[in-house]
């Protein structure tokens, strides 16, 4: 019963196994090696100079650490969103107490850098790098750095969708900050929030004080350099996490990246086989992670059929794309050529069933093509 979405996604057999093992976290101090372990392998797979915190909680933790840590009340910043996640850092700094000056696209858009204030004593700058409901990633992401450098602002990205499934430099592109999590493109378990902080972002984290203990930044580094952590980290999941970045490394870099990208194509090759209009128009800004499209149907019908009918799980999406806007993930263990025939099968068969029949053979062949040309 394969899980087809754009995370929490489909986990392989490996990495539920090494989910098996007992260990206690706050005594072992194989654990402890462990963590930090996973620390270096993170900091190589996203180009990172800076300091790696895990943290245990799902992705959302790590966009509220971000804001908690850098953005006192009265401070200002600003929000790029072209998207769902994009309005939810607005929401996230105005609970804080932020004064939140927001620059939106259409979630189909790319963010226009000449709407960023060229002047402005900005705390921070918020963006996402692939906007999951949409399946758009914003490729201009080192063009808009630039401008919020300008600013002397912190530049925090959530890359949840992105580090895992394609590439990303966190240096190159100015992150100071940049947020990650397990159950995306790593295909592991929900449960753990990946917080990336640049020594940059590190000094203003200082100089704002928080002294917040699940997600505080400077209770972390008081308590890792003491040699434990600030509360029972949750193993399994760390465990997981392990065994899923093991298989990504094994693989390697460069073909799990080639994956993605014909895992991207093949869907978009499909839909356009079957006649569905993509979300995204611009096929340069469609995510190597997640492909969104119009549902010819109710989004719910559809999802219902095949999961209770298919044993196959696909995705609706979120806030005003819900009632029309479906997804197909591709993301970590789900990239590859069996899922993505699983999941056109499945779509077709529900179009079908509610009278909307497709060309499912010509999408399946699309498929296939796709994969054989690279090499997958």
């Amino acid at each position: 019963m394969p899980i087809i979405t754009p995370g929490p996604t489909e986990i392989s057999q490996d990495v539920l196994r090494a989910m098996e093992r007992s260990v206690n976290p706050d005594l072992d101090p194989w654990f402890f090696r462990l963590y930090f372990g996973l620390v270096e392998r993170l900091k190589g797979m996203i180009g990172f100079s800076g300091d790696i915190y895990i943290m245990s909680g799902e992705g959302m933790l790590g966009l509220e650490a971000a804001i908690a840590n850098t953005v006192a009340p009265g401070d200002e910043v600003l929000a790029l969103s072209n998207g769902v996640f994009g309005e939810s850092f607005e929401d996230l700094a105005s609970r804080y107490g932020a004064r939140v000056r927001p620059v939106r696209s259409e979630y189909d858009r790319l963010i226009d850098p000449s709407l960023i204030p060229r002047d402005g004593r900005f705390k921070a700058a918020t963006l996402v790098y692939v906007e999951t409901p949409s399946g758009l990633v914003n490729r201009n992401i080192e063009e808009i750095s630039e401008r919020v450098r300008a600013l002397n602002s912190l530049f925090i990205v959530d890359a949840v969708s992105a580090v895992g499934g394609m590439p990303v430099n966190c240096d190159r592109i100015g992150a100071d900050i940049c947020l990650m999590a397990s159950q995306k493109a790593f295909s592991s378990t929900p449960g753990l929030a990946i917080v990336a902080v640049s020594k940059r972002a590190k000094e203003e984290i200082y100089k704002r004080g928080y002294r917040g203990y699940y997600m505080g930044i400077i209770e972390w580094d008081e308590d890792l350099k003491k040699g434990y952590f600030p509360y029972t980290p949750s193993a399994n999941d760390f465990l997981a996490l392990d065994a899923a970045l093991e298989a990504i490394y094994r693989e390697g870099l460069e073909r799990v990246y080639r994956r993605h990208e014909a895992s991207r194509e093949a869907a978009l090759r499909a839909l356009e086989a079957m006649g569905i209009e993509r979300f995204v128009k611009d096929r340069e800004l469609c995510a190597p992670t997640v492909t969104a499209f119009y549902s010819p149907l109710e989004p719910q019908k559809i999802m219902q059929f095949t999961w209770e009918k298919l044993g196959i799980m696909l995705a609706g999406s979120w806030g005003r794309l819900a009632d029309r806007v479906m997804r197909i993930g591709h993301m970590g263990y789900i990239a590859q050529r069996r899922f993505m025939v699983e999941a056109v099968a499945a779509l077709g068969a529900a179009l079908s069933h509610y009278g909307k029949p497709v060309d499912v053979a010509a999408a399946i062949r699309a498929v296939n093509q796709t994969f054989d040309e690279y090499n997958i």
